[in-house]
């Protein structure tokens, strides 16, 4: 059988053309790699944040958070010693001026009272006693006042009988003398009566002060041991709401203990802090708009920290508009104080690596096709906490990336893909 065996000119043709192809592919592969590594760097689009720059009204503001504080908090205090018995409210709960938070027992204080109360009944009873012997005395001071009358008179018609018979010598001198004397005794005598029974109205009167004194002193201290009684049943005494419980059940608490705390939820102000840098650009009665959750409420500057903490300082703002939903406190809310508005302005919303105090920055802007954006220098004005005002370096309609470009910070171009 014959074998066909290639020329050597056909090989030599087919070793020319795969050297051929070879150089071809290398040439091909180099011009790709050479134009690959021209093009920028790409980014994904689903990724970006951007915005377009408008003309309008700047509003320029700074933000702080917060939350809502009820600045009418009542301290409730127990006026007694005792054990916590009984507590009746949790936090949260709404309360009247008359509920019971706590009861608390002690039964020393009972012991007390009860025995101020039979001090005060035998004080009342030595008191009426007093009152009928004083009556006694007064019919006595009037028996003893008659009593010497009759006898003066009949002294005094003694001596005078006497004097008339001593002038016909019937009656001696002696005899005369003596029953003047004696008249004159009675009559000093009667005197005195008279004068006793005239200042027994002032002494009686000090007499009942003195003993009334007595009985106010322990009508007051049975009063005041009922109300310590009664106080143990502590009482919120305002309108409001339980913030605080602070005792437990069994618990010991000295008189003047913080039972309990209850807030007026119908007042609230929010107390947000703001860094010291923007606290020199805040004033009182600037608006404020209060960001609770889904709500936002219209609010006004009413207090400024005059003290500087860990760099922030702290505001408070009073609650103008009305919720949708009625907060609650301890809220968290987030605050944006205007500072000013400037009517017609070039803005955009502020980019996330701008920093507060900068006056240039640089700025990705995406080509009309949206497949690339080059890097821009920008002048920055104002800067709000959701917007910044723009100087020069970008019109109105651009669209600029608002997302944290700084790994392609030296790119002056990238790829959107």
């Amino acid at each position: 059988m014959d074998i066909h065996r290639p020329s050597a000119k056909n090989r030599r043709v087919r070793k020319t053309v795969s050297i051929g192809a070879a150089v071809l592919t290398l040439a091909a592969s180099t011009v790709v790699a050479v134009r690959f590594a021209g093009r920028p760097p790409s980014v994904a689009g689903d990724e970006l944040w951007t915005a377009r720059v408008m003309q309008g009204e700047f509003v320029h503001e700074v933000s702080g958070s917060g939350t809502l504080v009820a600045p009418e908090i009542r301290s409730i205090t127990n006026r007694s010693d005792g054990v916590v018995e009984r507590v009746t409210v949790l936090p949260g709960h709404a309360v009247g001026p008359d509920d019971v938070l706590v009861h608390i027992s002690s039964p020393q204080l009972v012991y007390d009272l009860e025995d101020a109360r039979w001090e005060l009944e035998a004080a009342e009873a030595e008191q009426r006693l007093r009152r009928a012997q004083a009556a006694d005395r007064l019919l006595d001071l009037r028996a003893s006042v008659a009593s010497a009358e009759a006898e003066y008179t009949t002294a005094n018609l003694d001596s005078e009988v006497k004097t008339a018979l001593g002038e016909d010598r019937i009656t001696s001198a002696l005899e005369i003398q003596q029953a003047q004397i004696r008249a004159e005794q009675l009559h000093e005598r009667l005197e005195a009566e008279r004068a006793k029974l005239e200042r027994y109205p002032e002494t009686r009167a000090a007499e009942d002060a003195a003993a009334e004194a007595v009985l106010a002193q322990k009508r007051q201290r049975v009063r005041r041991l009922e109300e310590q009684v009664d106080d143990l049943f502590v009482r919120a005494g305002v309108s409001g709401v339980v913030q605080e419980i602070n005792v437990e059940l069994g618990e010991r608490v000295l008189a003047g203990t913080d039972v309990a705390r209850i807030v007026n939820p119908k007042l609230l102000i929010a107390r947000v802090r703001i860094s010291e840098r923007d606290a020199a650009r805040v004033l009182v009665g600037q608006a404020v708009r209060l960001e609770l959750g889904r709500d936002t409420v219209a609010g006004r500057v009413s207090r400024i920290d005059p003290t500087v903490r860990e760099r922030f300082v702290t505001l408070d703002v009073d609650l103008v508009g009305e919720a949708k939903t009625p907060p609650k406190p301890d809220t968290t809310v987030n605050a944006r104080i205007e500072l000013a508005r400037v009517p017609d302005a070039l803005l955009v919303d502020r980019p996330v690596q701008l920093r507060d105090e900068a006056t240039q920055a640089s700025v990705y802007r995406l080509n009309p096709d949206g497949n690339s954006a080059e890097r821009v220098s920008v002048e920055i004005g104002r800067i709000s906490s959701r917007q910044v005002e723009i100087l020069s370096g970008l019109d109105q309609s651009d669209v600029i990336i608002l997302s944290d470009m700084r790994e392609q910070t030296n790119e002056p171009v990238i790829r959107i893909r």
